[in-house]
């Protein structure tokens, strides 16, 4: 008797020993059977009291249904751990706007699991819109409109249906206001975000958009646009989100007013690794921003096997 208690006893001190993220199972059901998970990976997200975490979702459009629930249900049981106070998503939820609505629907459910949990946010890409039509966000506005964040006291401000909104969050000790604008944006929703940020000037303004950066960290033409008409006349804009362009990595810029601006690019769409996204780790100790590529389907931070695109440290720019 005392022998079996003691292999117990041992058995779970391993367990402990090599508890980690919140990964998926072995074989990931539904869509992807030859899915699996890295059982030998080690979770590279930090834990403690001064580290605070964005987990940054981007160009899922290529996700199976069980895909999106193993990413959102990691997030939210890890939440504990890791201090994941915020999740955002820069857009291409689906792979096209006129997709059968059971995407879209598969798409809400796994992201409605941080209801009431984490706040989050979303917009617009290029897929998420259907080209040709009198309104190419209907559908997007559907599941992802006002009413998505119907009751969140955070979302503060919308433009048509959440073409461009925007939110007040808190991530550690640091007030932030976050602003989404879809893909495409117009005259309106470039003003749009001026006004939002101009009205928080005390808060951390955060520019979420789809696209911006190009694979090589430049800024693309569209990127320029946003750049001189919005980071540039938004005195507290301090980062920039964004997917499009296929990569990960960020490229820190200083404004002709000196601000430094750090510009964060997060697409995975084509890594060799299903499931992967992009934590931010705000070191409030330290100083600094780590990025981190880690998928919790697969336990793996292989993202593009670049360990410049994979993991980078920034200093924290507010």
């Amino acid at each position: 008797m005392k022998r079996r208690i003691a292999l117990l006893l041992s058995a779970l001190m391993l367990m402990l020993m090599f508890a980690g993220c919140s990964a998926a199972p072995s074989e990931v059901p539904g869509e992807d059977p030859g899915v699996t998970a890295k059982e030998d990976a080690v979770c590279p997200l930090e834990s403690g009291d001064n580290i605070h975490t964005i987990a940054f979702v981007s160009d899922t459009q290529r996700w199976s249904e069980s895909t999106f629930n193993a990413v959102f249900d990691s997030i939210v049981a890890d939440s504990g751990k890791y201090n994941i106070e915020y999740v955002v998503h820069t857009g291409d939820v689906i792979q096209e706007g006129g997709d059968p609505e059971a995407k879209w629907e598969a798409a809400k459910t796994a992201i409605s699991k941080l209801d009431g949990k984490i706040p989050y946010g979303i917009l617009a890409g290029n897929h998420d819109q259907v080209d040709g039509t009198e309104n190419p966000f209907e559908v997007y506005s559907k599941y992802f409109g006002d009413e998505c964040y119907s009751g969140c006291d955070y979302e503060v401000a919308s433009y048509e249906n959440c073409r461009a909104h925007a939110q007040l969050v808190t991530i550690g000790s640091t007030d932030f206001v976050f602003v989404f604008i879809s893909y495409g944006p117009n005259g309106e929703c470039i003003k749009f975000a001026n006004e939002v940020f101009a009205k928080y000037p005390d808060r951390v303004g955060v520019l979420c958009t789809h696209e911006y950066l190009t694979a090589d960290l430049e800024l693309s033409d569209m990127g320029e646009y946003m750049m001189k008409k919005i980071v540039e006349q938004s005195e507290n804009v301090k980062m920039v989100l964004c997917g499009h362009e296929s990569g990960a990595g960020c490229y820190t810029i200083e404004t002709s007013d000196g601000r430094k601006v750090a510009q964060i690019l997060a697409n995975y769409q084509d890594a060799n690794n299903e499931g992967t996204i992009l934590y931010l780790q705000v070191n409030e100790e330290t100083g600094k921003l780590e990025g981190i590529s880690y998928s919790p389907v697969t336990n793996s931070d292989e993202g593009y096997r670049d360990s410049d695109a994979d993991r980078f440290t920034a200093d924290i720019t507010w």
